[in-house]
């Protein structure tokens, strides 16, 4: 990156939100000041945490554009009072227990200057574990690809901190919906993909940490059916596929943890069903572990006649990625 290429790469807004998260902060604040691009406008939004915080954003309070630490209703507001000030071509944000990976804004930059037009642009990225080191990557095989109606009826396969938002499509979807706790980003990436397609970005942008306090692992029954109210608002059905392997996922684990009142073999059943389930979400354009196939690809359920094969193959193809499935599950708000 040159010093003539400055007036062409476009700002970028980043929005950490954390509370009590010092543990992790300083890799994320870091991974975003030692991206080395020029524009970037940093922000940290504190909901007014008790640990040693605030004593880690001061160390860097002179590289960011504004932090505020004081009590808030929780992650949406306070990502959306840094996405009111945010005056970034592109928006992001980044929670305090993730990172990004070395050079990640400038893919995103050149992505946006391909296409300055798209609503989002999302990559690939790390599953790492709580220490930050590598588990797998996020999406397997083939790469990033988008499918609207995979979005909505199956899982939400977007990888959220590496994903970048263009800011005249985000005040036009109308920021975050401060309602939701855990399924704020599904509901987002399809409003915002009903303005305009979303373009993937073939490159690995960020590290999602998996623990057993983050987040999405905590949320249980409550979160599910939060995910069920932002599926029925977008698809009109009050169970969808993907709703339903959510709802299996978490059963399976609770079961997991009660085993004398679920026993081994009703998680066997379980497995099963969910296996019968996860080969719905073929209709909707996403295969039996939650990757999507592009928009622009023929993805037809199979016909009767084809049927026997090609569904005993899916099926045995997701019983190897099961538990594979269960970690990409539970990476996800």
């Amino acid at each position: 990156m040159t010093s003539s290429n400055l007036q062409v790469w476009p700002r970028i807004s980043i929005i950490t939100p954390s509370y009590n998260q010092a543990k992790y902060l300083e890799q994320c604040i870091r991974s975003v000041l030692d991206q080395n691009y020029p524009q970037v406008e940093y922000m940290i939004i504190d909901g007014g945490s008790s640990d040693e915080s605030q004593a880690i954003i001061h160390t860097y309070a002179d590289r960011l554009a504004f932090w505020v630490s004081e009590p808030d209703r929780g992650q949406s507001d306070a990502l959306n009072k840094g996405f009111r000030r945010a005056s970034g071509d592109l928006v992001a944000w980044l929670n305090a227990d993730d990172f990004y990976l070395p050079n990640a804004l400038e893919r995103v930059a050149e992505a946006y200057l391909r296409d300055p037009h798209a609503s989002f642009y999302f990559g690939n990225g790390w599953r790492v574990d709580e220490k930050g080191d590598y588990k797998s990557d996020y999406f397997p095989g083939d790469g990033v690809a988008f499918n609207r109606k995979a979005l909505i009826h199956a899982l939400n396969f977007i990888l959220q901190p590496a994903t970048f938002i263009r800011r005249t499509a985000l005040e036009q979807a109308g920021y975050l919906d401060e309602q939701l706790h855990y399924a704020l980003d599904t509901d987002l990436w399809i409003r915002l993909s009903a303005l305009a397609d979303p373009l993937p970005v073939q490159a690995f942008l960020a590290a999602s940490r998996e623990y057993a306090q983050a987040k999405s692992s905590k949320g249980s029954f409550e979160r599910l059916e939060e995910l069920r109210r932002v599926s029925e608002k977008h698809s009109g059905l009050p169970v969808t596929p993907g709703y339903l392997c959510y709802f299996l996922d978490t059963l399976h684990r609770f079961a997991g943890q009660h085993q004398d009142i679920y026993p081994p073999a009703y998680r066997k059943d379980l497995e099963t069903f969910w296996a019968a389930t996860a080969r719905l979400m073929e209709a909707y354009g996403a295969l039996p572990d939650g990757v999507p196939v592009a928009d622009q690809q023929t993805f037809d359920p199979p016909t009767r006649a084809s049927a026997p094969v090609k569904r005993a193959s899916l099926f045995k193809k997701f019983l190897r990625k099961l538990y594979h499935l269960i970690g990409r599950l539970a990476a996800l708000d």
